[in-house]
């Protein structure tokens, strides 16, 4: 009977296993979390945290009975693992025992980057990742705080600003880029989102890092690397993640940020795979291996390397970065390159939505777009069909797409370039 490890229980971790069990009905599968709940989606905890959802609905997947009943798997809860032996396949606890593995897939995910900050005391300084980190900041607003500092204008930091906001507490938004989003937004488009932030009340202070904080008795002091000081009663670190790959050796496994994977979510050490946030795959935009940190490309690799490990050759076919994201009544999405050269295009509908884009040698490399979501699938399309065969058309279901969306004809051609007048 062939045995599989797999180190974490979030989203690529369940659809390893889950494709393992579909695979291979007599397997043995162990999984190995750090908590005892079942797999969450770290992007909806702040929506757990505005009254959007409960508690429950932080873990999409199922309740954690549930899926060991359904997938037949072994689960070792508030278990992380100490170590991995790629070269040997053996997964080593905290106690000290080893355990010896067919194949083993990575899938420990990524935490809060949360850099050594002289003075910052041990209370009131939080992060937003998992549920019980939702749990504390719910906490620190039924306790009645009366005022919140973000620092990092991020995909996380927005949506905590958001969640303060449901809740009546005023908060200042910081980050050392010189916009909100900065590698996802055009400049234009950054401009009409800090607009309407400071039209909600939100106080935006961007161009400066932090640099130092102090306690004190009415709350919490942070200086700014411009000398600037902003005191609230709590602070949120919103920096971003990092992949968590402190059990691997090195000298072993390949690095770089993440676990380096090729195609088949192959480490560089046989019978050791990885899926997810803890990988660097290759990303389409940019040609370079990197996380791309998506529930979805989560599930995806989690799937392959399953199916891979089954017997079942599959491959994985690149992502890019791409987001979506609704917050304060907006609706922003960022689709490739924004330090792409090249023509700029701007377009603002009468109904109020408007489209950016760059045309780099004729071809579209970077989109923004705000309030207007039925663009998105479309223009990824067409982005990824640039990326992956550039000499094809875009396709008539795209462009159709477009259309009813509601992009200019002018505009359509000018994405479609010389193949437009085939469809």
């Amino acid at each position: 009977m062939s045995n599989y490890a797999v180190i974490g229980f979030g989203c690529a971790g369940y659809h390893a296993a889950k494709t393992l069990r579909e695979c291979c009905p007599d397997a043995q599968i162990d999984v190995y979390s750090n908590t005892s709940d079942a797999p969450e989606n770290p992007m909806l905890t702040t929506y757990y945290v505005a009254g959007k959802i409960g508690r429950d609905g932080v873990f999409p997947l199922g309740k954690k009975e549930d899926i060991i009943r359904e997938l037949g798997i072994r689960l070792y809860e508030d278990t992380p693992v100490r170590h991995v032996k790629a070269r040997e396949r053996t997964v080593v606890l905290p106690d000290g025992t080893e355990r010896r593995y067919d194949d083993i897939v990575l899938a420990a995910g990524s935490h809060p980057l949360v850099p050594p900050i002289p003075g910052k005391p041990e209370k009131g300084v939080l992060v937003m990742r998992t549920v019980q980190d939702a749990d504390r900041l719910l906490e620190a607003i039924r306790g009645g705080i009366r005022s919140a500092l973000v620092i990092g204008a991020s995909w996380v930091g927005i949506k905590v600003v958001e969640a303060l906001y449901a809740h009546g507490v005023p908060s200042i938004l910081a980050d050392m880029a010189p916009r909100i989003f900065p590698t996802a937004t055009l400049p234009e488009v950054a401009e009409e989102i800090h607009r309407r932030l400071e039209e909600k009340g939100v106080k935006l202070l961007f161009g400066r890092g932090i640099a130092s904080m102090r306690e004190e008795p009415d709350g919490i002091v942070s200086v700014f690397t411009d000398g600037s000081e902003v005191k609230s009663d709590i602070v949120a670190l919103c920096l971003g993640v990092r992949p968590t790959v402190d059990y691997v050796d090195k000298d072993e496994v390949e690095l770089g940020r993440g676990i380096r994977v090729d195609r088949h979510m192959r480490t560089s050490v046989p019978h050791i795979y990885a899926a997810g946030d803890c990988c660097e795959a290759e990303e389409l935009v940019l040609g370079q291996y990197m996380p791309v940190n998506l529930w979805a490309n989560a599930a995806v690799q989690g799937d392959l390397a399953g199916r891979n490990i089954a017997g079942y050759p599959d491959e994985y076919q690149g992502n890019f970065i791409h987001n979506i994201t609704h917050f304060l009544d907006m609706d922003f999405i960022g689709l490739g390159d924004n330090r792409a050269e090249g023509e700029r295009i701007h377009y603002r509908a009468p109904e109020g939505w408007q489209i950016d884009l760059i045309l780099r040698d004729g071809k579209l490399a970077c989109v923004n777009i705000l309030e207007n979501t039925l663009m998105s699938g479309p223009l990824k399309a067409a982005l990824l069909k640039r990326i992956t065969t550039p000499e094809s058309q875009l396709g008539l279901d795209t462009i159709l797409a477009l259309r009813e969306a509601g992009l200019p004809e002018e505009i359509i051609t000018k994405i479609e370039g010389d193949c437009h007048d085939d469809a």
